[in-house]
């Protein structure tokens, strides 16, 4: 075996390993934490650690073979987080921390996007991949299929739970759906590649248990987006495959018959689904939805070209809302947003048109690469971008799941991997060796900063829920960059009610003044609960009724905050 096939061997199993961890183990990784999105859940500290690895690599094989390989729409696929830049460096933001990691967030995956495209991967390795992909969501599949079944399986590990809905590790139902959904649409892919036609079939027969399983979750679970993505894409990667799938009779009519018992056995969420879709024409939820949509579109046209800033969606919509509410008391709307359900209305809110052009360059050139594809292969890739896509127009799966953001990307390569260039790079043998010094120093810094991630959520995690947590407090959370924020605020609350306890007005003063500055850039209802609490013992006569008039002007539709205004009216 020459040098060069004995590099590439070894750069090939290097990258199955990657993939191994970030899609199959890296999901498994758990360790107690608060909740939330982003970081602050388990997960995505070691996905984000095992990508970096990958980033480094795909960088130092640019400067070892002295070629850079893009796709033929790089310049659209960057104009997204170009703008972006662009945005933040010319409007204020009262959300730094916030706009640093979203902005590294995009940077971070289209980098990944760029390594993969490094590697020049054979179709057989690219089978590979997509065979880890299915393991993976199997994996979740089975995890959930208990969760089901036996919540109580687990008892008092990581992933047990109260109720029978599965989440599998992604604490969080739809982003389950969505990634199980893709794992099918893949698995259906899968068995229609050369590759597998002529397999054994008892590998073929595992295939179709695996996916079968994940229907049976998928219906299982009553995720709307995850049967409506599933409707969706299983026809267009048949019809799309079909030329390849009808050459396997049996493996078809086993398709049908494995299909069919894991609806029948999935019927009771299967109604539950249906009972949750006819709900949406039901004349509250369709108004509050009406309603969501105009306040975003209102927002929007207050400054529509350059958004009202990364970080500053709450601000802006409470506002809003209660605007609307004041101008539409009829308006049924949820009692609190943290946001509009929709990623495209989101960037549209916090980033403008220019945010929403860029996304839109990024889609449109994915879809001109689609078509370029050709119907059989095209068809498969939009199918399998097709649950995850679908879902961000509802939630927001990548901030919940880092998984979900890389395996959406990988897809992307799948679409772009047949229409690149590659670029000769003139660059020194010095400047070789510093490039990867540089990419190994990133990749070990960033490896770095996640152990202290991890710690640091480990700090607020013991701060907030053990009682025998010893002294000094939240030490590596309050010097941690992305946890010191919430670990500030942690703090501030545990002072209020410990200075209420203790009658100690000076420090319950510090924080009424702390948390009525916070308000004004992130007004949380939670904080305003907070301040009425402060103010109550403040002001005992006036009932808290200054910080519940503040908390109104910013929540005007919420129930409680309602009642206790026409208490203070009472008062008066």
């Amino acid at each position: 075996m020459s040098l060069s096939h004995y590099l590439f061997d070894k750069k090939r199993h290097l990258l199955y390993l990657i993939f191994v961890s970030l899609f199959i183990f890296s999901p498994f990784y758990f360790q107690a934490n608060t909740g939330g999105a982003g970081l602050s859940l388990a997960y995505n500290i070691p996905t984000w650690t095992i990508a970096s690895w990958l980033i480094a690599i795909g960088l130092m094989t640019v400067s070892a073979n002295k070629i850079v390989t893009l796709p033929q729409t790089w310049l659209a696929l960057i104009f997204f987080p170009v703008l972006i830049l662009i945005n933040g460096v010319f409007s204020e933001t009262d959300q730094p921390i916030e706009f640093l990691f979203r902005l590294l967030y995009i940077l971070g995956g289209i980098s990944f996007l760029f390594a993969l495209l490094q590697f020049n991967l054979k179709q057989s390795s690219i089978d590979i991949a997509l065979a880890i992909i299915i393991i993976a969501s199997g994996c979740q599949a089975i995890l959930a299929t208990v969760q089901i079944i036996s919540p109580d399986f687990f008892l008092t590990w990581s992933f047990s739970q109260s109720d029978t809905v599965p989440r599998g590790t992604f604490q969080q139902v739809n982003v389950l759906a969505s990634f199980l959904s893709t794992g099918i649409i893949t698995t259906l892919y899968y068995l229609s590649r050369p590759r597998l036609i002529n397999r054994r079939l008892v590998e073929k027969i595992m295939l179709l248990g695996v996916s079968s399983i994940s229907l049976y979750v998928v219906i299982s679970s009553g995720s709307r987006v995850g049967l409506l993505s599933l409707l969706l894409a299983v026809p267009i990667v048949i019809s799309s495959r079909w030329k390849q799938l009808k050459r396997q009779k049996l493996i078809l009519i086993l398709l049908v018959i494995f299909y069919t018992i894991a609806i029948i056995l999935a019927s009771n969420g299967f109604e539950r689904t249906v009972d949750k879709t006819l709900q949406l024409t039901e004349k509250s939820y369709s108004t509050s939805r009406i309603a969501m949509y105009t306040i975003g579109l209102e927002i929007i046209s207050d400054k529509p070209l350059e958004g009202h800033g990364i970080g500053t969606f709450l601000l802006v919509w409470n506002k809003k809302a209660s605007d609307f509410v004041n101008r539409h008391p009829e308006t049924a709307l949820p009692t609190y947003v943290t946001h509009p359900h929709n990623e495209l209305l989101l960037w549209a809110i916090e980033g403008g048109l220019l945010a929403v052009v860029g996304i839109l360059a990024f889609m449109v050139s994915i879809l001109v690469a689609i078509y370029r594809c050709g119907l059989q292969r095209g068809g498969a890739y939009a199918a399998m971008l097709l649950p995850i896509t679908l879902h961000t127009q509802v939630e927001l799966p990548f901030y919940i799941s880092s998984v979900h953001w890389f395996l959406w990307l990988f897809i992307i390569y799948l679409v772009l991997r047949n229409q690149k260039k590659e670029f000769a790079v003139n660059i020194s043998q010095a400047m070789t060796r510093l490039i990867q010094i540089i990419s190994a120093s990133l990749a070990i810094g960033i490896t770095i900063f996640m152990i202290n991630i991890a710690r640091a959520q480990a700090d607020l995690y013991n701060y907030v829920h053990n009682k025998n947590t010893q002294p000094p407090y939240l030490q590596i959370a309050l010097n941690n960059l992305y946890f010191k924020p919430l670990a500030e605020q942690v703090a501030m609350r545990a002072m209020l009610y410990s200075a209420i306890e203790n009658k100690d007005s000076e420090n319950i003063i510090r924080f009424e003044s702390w948390a009525t500055e916070y308000v004004t850039h992130s007004p949380e209802l939670k904080m305003y609960e907070d301040l009425i609490s402060a103010s109550v013992y403040l002001r005992p006569e006036g009932k808290g009724c200054d910080a519940i008039s503040a908390g109104l002007a910013m929540y005007a539709h919420n129930k409680p905050l309602q009642k206790a205004y026409l208490q203070c009216e009472v008062i008066k």
